[in-house]
């Protein structure tokens, strides 16, 4: 049986249309995706935009450029210093009339009212400072007001709430070594104490809470020495700390220091009530 004739194979010239197809939607793929990616919903970033600006109080994005950035007439302008709401600067000391008339007030609430008898009057470092004593204030390594010390308190608070003060609430230990659950040191008790009578205050709604301050101090601010139970009494105790509050003015002084020793200033000492012997 006679074999077929093989027909000579045919040479195919266009096969490099196959591969020129395949790169061609592959190009017009990526063309499609990157145009996709380019085109955004300018009022969407518009609203993102103005958000985040609003949470960060900033501008969020400010170049002029476009894409993901905001158009040129959505741009806000940078918040200068101006625009922003800055604290009231604490200027050291109080005017003048302002501390005579607490002064001579607290005085005479002192002559009807026994709560205020262990309170002291000073004058430091151009500050009015109201000294309170642990006697009056709270129990031996407490930190709660006692009734009596509330009632001080709220007289006091009477006396300043319609001036144009500040309150900075110092809290003071003496020396001696404390270890508690509550009171790990002298630190926590100091601070502690400061932050109740804070809080008394903001409690009778009648002074602003942007007007109070408080600190802690430890043993590190005595008025007297700690070697007899008499300068330890002394230093065991609370200042109010009486400031001007000027809104209008501004200042870059750093904090002043804390109420120390009598020595540094006239003291005013109101009459003391009679304490039974330890």
């Amino acid at each position: 049986m006679a074999r077929k004739k093989k027909h000579p194979e045919h040479v195919n010239h266009e096969r490099w249309l196959v591969s020129y197809a395949d790169f061609i939607t592959l190009l017009f793929a990526f063309f499609v995706v990157m145009f996709a990616v380019s085109q955004v919903d300018s009022k969407k970033v518009g609203r993102f935009s103005e958000s985040f600006e609003r949470a960060l109080e900033s501008n969020a994005f400010n170049s002029k450029g476009k894409g993901l950035l905001p158009a040129e007439g959505q741009q806000k302008k940078a918040p200068t210093t101006k625009d922003m709401k800055l604290p009231v600067p604490i200027k050291s000391g109080v005017l003048p009339g302002e501390k005579q008339q607490i002064r001579a007030n607290l005085g005479k609430r002192a002559e009807s009212a026994h709560v205020l008898s262990g309170l002291a009057i000073l004058e430091i470092h151009g500050e009015l400072v109201l000294r309170l004593p642990e006697r009056l204030m709270f129990a031996v390594g407490d930190a709660q007001i006692s009734d009596d010390g509330r009632l001080a308190l709220g007289l006091i608070a009477d006396e300043v709430a319609a001036r144009h003060v500040r309150l900075r609430v110092e809290g003071h230990t003496d020396n001696a070594p404390i270890r508690t659950a509550r009171f790990p040191s002298n630190w926590e008790l100091s601070t502690t104490r400061a932050t109740s009578v804070v809080a008394f205050l903001v409690d009778t709604k009648k002074i602003d809470p942007a007007r109070l301050s408080a600190a802690g101090y430890s043993e590190y601010h005595p008025v007297a020495e700690n070697d007899s139970v008499e300068g330890r009494k002394m230093n065991r105790r609370v200042d109010i700390v009486v400031v001007a509050a000027e809104d209008d003015s501004e200042s870059d002084e750093p904090p002043p220091a804390p109420a120390s020793p009598t020595k540094d200033g006239p003291a005013v000492d109101l009459p003391k009530k009679k304490e039974p012997a330890e």
